[in-house]
Formats: structure tokens, sequence, C-alpha cells
């Protein structure tokens, strides 16, 4: 990153480092940008303009001869039609500065990422039945898609049990094992907890052994 892009902290000092005969365009990114994600904050990021979410929707960039707008690669893949008649790259789209920016377009590919973003992030973790879902068990089931996905086809009754399996426990070392645990076996594609007499909230048959539960 050379001296100048370390020494910028907004987008306004950014435009404001361009030559003046881009400004403006690169003021019409912005705001189309900004129209279709409101909500987004503007940032430099790897010395660009961007725009986050959740995460990162777009950046953008001046060279000489183009502007650099960088969305990620599954809305240049959605949108390839319609990116014909510009250069692209796995995670890149070069508009010519000498043609007009495709304002509509951009607008699109950006609505995208941010319904791309919500549905990333907003993903729900689906309780149980009577127990509470813990901080740590959530925390655990969304840092892996596939083990959430997986979370999220059973049934009310079978979250119950692992989440009322790690609650049972009493020193946090012995819980963290069965969250740990709890995540290998769902990686499996297990459905309750192996070894389970099932949670005695729901099942007085179990209140015996929940009385020596494992610590």
């Amino acid at each position: 990153m050379s001296k100048i892009a370390s020494t910028i902290k907004n987008i306004d000092q950014y435009h404001e480092a361009q030559p003046a005969e881009v400004r403006e365009t690169l003021e019409e990114l912005r705001q189309a940008i900004r129209q279709v994600a409101p909500l987004a904050t503007e940032t430099i990021s790897y010395g660009m303009p961007a725009f986050r979410a959740n995460k990162v929707l777009v950046y953008y960039a001046l060279n000489n001869k183009h502007i650099g707008f960088y969305p990620t690669p599954n809305p240049i893949a959605h949108f390839k039609k319609e990116l014909e008649g510009y250069k692209t790259s796995k995670g890149a789209i070069q508009f010519p500065i000498d043609q007009p920016l495709p304002l509509e377009l951009i607008q699109k590919i950006v609505l995208f990422r941010v319904q791309e973003d919500n549905m990333e992030s907003n993903q729900d973790v689906l309780p149980g039945i009577f127990h509470e879902m813990a901080d740590d068990i959530e925390k655990a089931l969304k840092e892996n898609k596939d083990v959430l996905k997986h979370w999220n086809t059973l049934t009310p009754i079978q979250r119950n049990e692992w989440i009322c399996w790690v609650s049972t426990v009493k020193k946090p070392e012995t819980r963290l094992q069965h969250i740990l645990r709890m995540v290998d076996e769902l990686k499996e594609g297990k459905r309750i907890p192996c070894c389970w007499p099932g949670c005695p909230h729901r099942r007085p048959s179990a209140q015996k052994w929940f009385k020596n539960a494992v610590e």
C-alpha cells in the first residue's frame, strides 16, 4: 500500500485523492451503492472504499483506465450475461473510465450482495421445547454452516435433547467437551446424543439417571 493510501481514512478522502475528472463518477458509484444498501457502513478496507453490513458487501477502486468493482464471485456468476460487455475475473469487474457506469446493473449486484449477506448472517438457530438456547451452544452451531443446517432439520424434541445433554453437566471443561462432541456427532448426521436416556425435564423416567449426571 502506498503512503498516500495508508493515510486515507474514509471514502471522502479517497475521492479527494483522485484526479478531478473522475471524482464525479466515483461519487455516482458511491451514491448508487448507498441507495440500495442504506444501512451499510462506509469504510476503507485494503486501501479501497468498501461498504460493510455483516460482512463487506462490495469494494471499488480507481485504476489507470477503469474502476475496479469487487462484489465477490457469486454475483458475477449470477449476472454473467448482463456483464458480457465488461472484463471480469472471479471476484472483479472492470468499468472503463471513458464509459458511463451501468448504475442499474451495479445496484442489482449490490442488492444481490445485501440479500446474500442477510441470508448468511440471519440464519436462526432453532430452539428446543423446554430449554433456552445457551450462548455457547448457539455460537458453536453458527460456526459451521453444515452443522447448523443439520441442526435446523431436527425436531424440537431432538434439539432439546442436545441442549439438555450439554446443560446437565456442571464443570465448564466438561461442558466444553460436550459441545465439541455435539458438533462432531451432528457432522456425522446424528439426531440425538448417543447413550443419553432423555431430557428429565420432559421424561420423568430419566430423573433417576439425572441425579447421577456426569459432572
